[in-house]
């Protein structure tokens, strides 16, 4: 990636980890893939409350930090970033890992995010259009 590429990048994943962490629901589901976001409307209201849902009994779920990227690759002005970040529940502390991917399909001038679970499923994300393997 270029200068530009990784500027642009590295502002869009502030503002979507932001949006998470503040729990700023409207603003994380304006990052999230398209795709990810008609597929869990199509589901109905409660589905799509459930997956975006950000803050439970007025406290904040969980937060992410510590975004790691793991692989970069692209393709005909298509970029895909895996990230792996530490997601802390706020209530018990606990951490885990969580896998976002980053998707410009703009040779990086926007970016989208999706989980690793919805960017393998393939209702939401076709095979054909992934350039990240986790296998």
């Amino acid at each position: 990636m270029n200068a530009e590429q990784e500027r642009s990048l590295n502002q869009a994943m502030s503002s979507y980890v932001n949006a998470h962490n503040n729990g700023a629901v409207l603003s994380f589901v304006s990052f999230t893939h398209p795709n990810a976001v008609a597929y869990y409307k199509s589901k109905g209201d409660d589905v799509f409350k459930e997956k975006f849902e950000l803050i439970s009994d007025g406290y904040e779920m969980s937060f992410l930090q510590d975004g790691i990227i793991r692989e970069i690759e692209s393709k005909d002005g298509h970029i895909h970033v895996y990230y792996e970040f530490i997601r802390i529940d706020n209530t018990t502390l606990d951490g885990d890992e969580i896998t976002v991917v980053a998707i410009s399909e703009d040779d990086g001038k926007s970016w989208y995010f999706i989980d690793k679970e919805d960017y393998l499923n393939d209702d939401i994300f076709e095979e054909k259009f992934r350039l990240i393997d986790f296998k």
